[in-house]
């Protein structure tokens, strides 16, 4: 009977000295995790805005090309719609004058 709880307390001992040397495993090892997890979430972060910089870039690219695309576009149509309106305006008076001749 002294055997058997010379053996219960040898193994009671033993369960705590496990989980002390669990609990100092994790303390060691959860440290390193959060660390290296928060590396690679900067590297991750890092990789995401030299993407979003990129993307903005040819975006604002784009963006100044069609702008200059567009204003070459207002100029031909501002000339385009002054001849079509001096065309107007010359046939109108050219009319005025058959009107005018015709009725004298």
């Amino acid at each position: 009977m002294e055997n058997n709880s010379k053996s219960g307390i040898i193994g009671a001992i033993l369960i705590g000295v496990g989980c002390g040397l669990a609990a100092a495993g994790l303390a060691l090892v959860i440290p390193a995790v959060a660390s290296w997890s928060m590396r690679r979430a900067e590297e991750v972060i890092q990789k995401g805005r030299e993407h979003v910089e990129g993307a903005a870039a040819l975006f604002g690219e784009v963006a100044g090309r069609a702008q200059q695309r567009f204003g070459d576009a207002a100029k031909t149509a501002r000339g385009t719609t002054s001849k079509a309106a001096g065309v107007v305006e010359t046939a109108a008076r050219h009319l005025k004058e058959f009107t005018a001749s015709a009725s004298e």
